[in-house]
């Protein structure tokens, strides 16, 4: 059936002034889910943050100060690692895995789980999906679900939130530079084709809060009154909007329908958040206070770093404050069981967020690795992500749970960008390696064994993520990526 000619007016309807669009289409141009009524204390969550910056430095014969010298429990701490002996305890409920390495292409092709010579561009898609490049430049290199999203299907399809993504780097911060092109995507699900698409994290920690708590009764009866009032009028404009696109669908060519089908899927996951009933607020599940206006956005950076055009006043956002506020989101969303799997980007890969609050030096993040001051200054800003993650599973710890913690029911994973030694680029001791990786997994769910210094060597960190899938009754494997870490899991 060739498709007709479609008004504006008759794509785009709305109540009150607000509007749903729909996407680009080509005509343009001449899940239904259970309602949440209780938290179930016994369900098993799952959370993959991210760090985009490798362990090692250029031209540093140290390949990290992250990896124990002693193996098994009782692991030391080193200068990236330093941060966990400042929360009681934690060191017993965080193992580190270390000797992975992502293969890459030798000249022979690029192999299983692997990725070619582009180090930003295309060795992230292989550790977040497990799934190889398809060639040169293949970016974002999502070519398959990420964990997150595997988990998402598996265990939080009666959740109000199936899964959640939340980003803490608040903007590129490269000033002329190129887009992120992929660098700040750490979730891809599967579409209604089941093509895998990117699922971008959430960066507004404010917009956040109030998606997460749309339809918790604020205490306040005037804010109770105005949030009805909106949550009604977000139900009507789904209703109305829904029963156009249903209508539309049949009247468009074979491409405009396959763009349609997708959108009708992101309303229909909307819907399901809007009419799923909240939990019971307890003195444990609760609304968390507004955390107000996000931190502002601080401005570009012209400089690399290290030079008089470095400016260290701009390219940094109070991300500390922002890790904070969507950690607090994530513990109630948990608690809740609002949602049982989220990806959680501390910095993009290949980050120029500025690392002067930091370390105190004026460098980006990414620069640091280039910059010759070596590993022992890159690891400072390593320990500052161990810190957040530390923070976290102290957090979910410290939290009971049926006849014990939250965390016996949780798997956490904090995985880096890269490790450090050869790139098939051509060069030694470089950042731009996927040698000597190291990770930390986190929780007790499903026999998962903490304070364990781990060395698989040359096995893939899609190894690690998959333990963790395991350890939430998750029994598949990321991508191409096959079997677990020996010796996590009792």
């Amino acid at each position: 059936m060739k498709p007709r000619n479609l008004s504006r007016r008759t794509l785009l309807r709305g109540l009150g002034g607000v509007a749903i669009a729909l996407p680009a289409l080509e005509i343009m141009l001449n899940r239904h889910g259970d309602a949440l009524a209780n938290a179930d204390p016994m369900a098993r969550r799952f959370l993959v943050a991210f760090n985009g910056q490798s362990l090692g430095g250029d031209n540093d014969t140290v390949h990290n100060l992250y990896v124990p010298d002693n193996v098994g429990p009782g692991y030391d701490l080193k200068v990236a690692t330093m941060p966990l002996g400042g929360y009681a305890g934690i060191q017993s409920d965080i193992s580190i895995v270390s000797g992975l390495r992502i293969p890459y292409n030798t000249g022979m092709g690029i192999p299983a789980a692997g990725w070619d010579v582009g180090f930003h561009t295309e060795a992230l898609g292989p550790l977040i999906t497990g799934v190889r490049n398809k060639g040169p430049e293949d970016y974002p290199g999502g070519n398959g679900p990420s964990a997150d999203q595997i988990v998402a299907d598996a265990i939080g399809q009666t959740t109000a939130f199936k899964s959640l993504a939340y980003q803490v780097q608040a903007a590129w911060y490269l000033s002329g530079g190129s887009a992120p092109y992929g660098r700040d995507i750490l979730s891809y699900k599967l579409d209604g084709m089941g093509n895998p698409i990117a699922n971008p994290g959430q960066v507004s920690p404010k917009a956040a809060f109030d998606s997460l708590f749309m339809g918790f009764v604020p205490p306040d009866p005037g804010e109770a009154l105005k949030a009805a009032y909106e949550l009604a009028k977000r139900k009507s404009i789904i209703d109305l909007v829904k029963h156009d696109f249903e209508k539309l669908i049949p009247k468009l060519g074979k491409a405009d329908n396959l763009r349609m089908q997708r959108h009708l899927d992101e309303i229909r996951d909307l819907e399901i958040k809007l009419m799923a009933v909240p939990p019971v607020q307890t003195e444990a599940c609760k609304m968390l206070p507004d955390p107000g206006p996000d931190p502002s956005v601080g401005g570009d950076n012209v400089g690399v770093g290290g030079d008089d055009m470095f400016d260290i006043n701009v390219g940094y956002s109070d991300e500390a404050k922002r890790a904070q506020i969507f950690h607090d989101l994530i513990h109630m969303a948990f608690v809740c069981d609002l949602s049982r799997s989220v990806a959680l980007l501390y910095t993009m890969a290949q980050s120029h967020m500025n690392i002067y609050p930091i370390a105190g030096h004026p460098y980006d993040q990414h620069e640091l690795g280039h910059s010759g001051l070596g590993t022992a200054e890159v690891s400072k800003v390593i320990a500052w992500h161990v810190d957040m993650f530390a923070g976290l599973v102290a957090k979910i710890r410290d939290t009971p749970e049926g006849d014990g913690s939250l965390l016996d029911r949780c798997a956490m994973v904090l995985l880096h960008e890269g490790g450090h030694g050869y790139d098939p680029a051509g060069k030694d001791n470089s950042s731009h390696s996927t040698e000597n990786m190291a990770c930390m997994i986190a929780g007790r769910a499903g026999g998962l064994k903490g304070g364990q210094h781990i060395v698989a060597t040359d096995m893939h960190p899609g190894n690690v993520l998959n333990t963790a899938m395991r350890a939430v009754g998750v029994d598949k494997d990321l991508g191409e990526v096959v079997g677990v870490i020996p010796g996590l899991l009792a």
